[in-house]
């Protein structure tokens, strides 16, 4: 039975260890800019409306069930 570390299982992905290395060593005004950049691809995308949009059903349904 072979063993795999953590790390391994996301070799490949924004979430392997030198990618957390990398965003940890950002300073707060370049996490922030990050963070902008973001929010406006998931602003463009229609993420963000479809988001609002599942929220205000969730609550919604979670008021109408009171």
């Amino acid at each position: 039975m072979s063993t795999t570390k953590a790390e391994d299982l996301w070799c490949g992905t924004s979430d392997a260890g030198p990618a957390i290395r990398a965003r940890a060593a950002t300073t707060p005004a370049q996490r922030l800019e990050w963070l902008e950049e973001s929010l406006l691809l998931a602003q463009a995308s229609g993420a963000l409306a479809r988001d609002r949009a599942r929220r205000q059903r969730q609550a919604q349904e979670w008021g109408s069930s009171r």
